[in-house]
């Protein structure tokens, strides 16, 4: 998911992953299979089999630490800030855990090209051989919609197996 905001001058460009499910929605998830498994679990407490009681258990755990590690993952966001001078990139979970600035005007955008036409565009930006990738969470039509809202502000570089290209 993009979020693009600003001018010609200024911009801010906020990428996330697309996220199918909100945390409360994995909860009801959880919630309806335990209550799947209390049901099983009472016919199996009925027969006397009350060993399955802790397996259950386990799978339940299983299944919520699962959950919530990739919903904490899915959680990750990358802030582009442009400004007349300098070109920000901020990238975290809750909170800002890791910052890069530089000059604007040294500064550019590499773009990989991968050979199947299906994979999304390898997006990175540079500055004095540091590079950051970005949006490697998108899929192809975002990363496209995010090169084109790099285009406006930063210069671009294709990047193909065996020559550099500059546009």
């Amino acid at each position: 998911m993009i979020n693009v905001r600003g001018n010609e001058q200024h911009a801010e460009i906020i990428l996330r992953p697309n996220c199918s499910a909100s945390w409360d929605q994995n909860r009801r998830i959880i919630f309806a299979v335990m209550s799947v498994n209390a049901l099983f679990s009472a016919g199996f407490i009925a027969v006397g089999a009350w060993m399955v009681l802790p397996f259950m258990g386990l799978e339940l755990l299983a299944m919520w630490l699962i959950m919530s590690r990739v919903f904490q993952t899915l959680q990750i966001q990358q802030i582009v800030s442009l400004s007349d001078t300098t070109l920000s990139i901020d990238v975290g979970h809750q909170q800002c855990e890791r910052r890069w600035r530089w000059p604007r005007q040294t500064s550019c955008v590499l773009v990989t090209v991968l050979p199947h036409p299906w994979d999304p565009l390898k997006i990175s930006l540079s500055h004095c051989g540091e590079q950051v990738i970005i949006g490697g969470f998108l899929n192809k039509d975002d990363s496209q919609q995010l090169l084109n809202a790099l285009r406006k502000h930063l210069p671009i570089r294709h990047y193909s197996e065996e020559v550099i290209v500059s546009i």
